[in-house]
């Protein structure tokens, strides 16, 4: 996979900047050039890429009946950045499906962005969704207490250091996902949703998706794409197969285990692991989470 690596062009980029930076207006400019600078694209496949920025990961598949969007990000301003380079490098806008791994708000802020797809995920997205968003003003002071955290680090980092860079596209997600929060911008909530799996057809890629079990959420599922070799486990896993659960979750266990399975079924398939925040996941980290949740299950 070829991503655009942060390099001493950001960092000169970034300097001119923050040198310019003599008024609110010019601050604006910066960040919006900065933020355009560090968003980093993948190719996966050729008809397939992961576009990232801090921890915001939107993969895009090119079908010849259309686009398919996995996950959209926390907010609608990044999001619509993430739209155009999709729009620019498949020559296209037919988005005909959104795909959410799970249902926390930096996988479906961006939602509204593509409001021409199916939202598609877990029967339990809109009730999710809801309850989160049922207190906007406690929603407002939980971001803001996160923007300020990144900005004191911002301030505590060496300007153009890998610590600043992740300090700031971080800070710039919960900005922007502050900004459509106060703004009260929509959100959309999935339109097909599914209780056990599904299985969606698109011209010539089949995509596969299963319901996990209450795990990290209480929305998360799987999604294989046989065609392109590809799985997508949103935030189940992390580097090493540590599974990102909470044992108050075990009740689930019999979903669990049958997700493993469906898992270890498509193993000899499978080339490609990408998780819920674009980190690139190998087959031995897949083995080694299945045989952790297995563990649970069993004790």
């Amino acid at each position: 996979m070829n991503f655009q690596k942060f390099s001493l062009s950001v960092y000169l980029l970034i300097m001119t900047f923050l040198l310019s930076c003599q008024n609110r207006q010019n601050t604006i400019s910066y960040e919006d050039n900065a933020i355009d600078t560090l968003i980093s694209v993948g190719n996966i496949r050729n008809n397939a890429i992961l576009i990232t920025f801090g921890s915001d990961a939107v993969t895009a598949i090119n079908t010849h009946d259309g686009i398919v969007v996995i996950d959209a990000g926390i907010s609608t301003k990044l999001t619509s950045k993430y739209r155009k380079i999709i729009e620019k490098e498949f020559q296209s806008n037919n988005f005909r499906y959104l795909i959410n791994t799970h249902y926390h708000p930096d996988h479906y802020g961006g939602n509204s962005v593509f409001k021409e797809a199916e939202i598609t995920g877990y029967k339990s997205g809109i009730n999710e969704i809801l309850k989160q968003w049922k207190d906007t003003t406690k929603v407002i002071n939980s971001i803001s207490k996160i923007v300020n955290e990144y900005e004191l680090q911002l301030q505590r980092s060496e300007l153009g250091t890998v610590q600043w860079v992740e300090s700031f596209t971080q800070k710039m997600r919960y900005v922007n996902a502050l900004k459509d929060a106060h703004n009260n911008s929509e959100i959309l909530q999935p339109t097909l949703t599914f209780e056990d799996s599904l299985q969606i057809e698109l011209g010539e890629m089949k995509l596969e998706m299963i319901y996990f079990g209450n795990c990290h959420s209480n929305s998360d599922i799987l999604i294989f794409i046989p065609e392109l070799k590809i799985l997508f486990t949103g935030d189940l896993v992390f580097k090493y197969g540590r599974p990102n659960i909470d044992n108050s979750q075990l009740e689930h266990k019999e979903k669990w285990i049958r997700a493993v399975k469906w898992i270890e079924k498509r193993i000899p398939d499978i080339e490609t692991i990408i998780s819920g925040h674009g980190e690139i996941l190998t087959l031995e980290d897949i083995k080694s989470f299945n045989k952790t949740i297995l563990e649970k299950c069993l004790n």
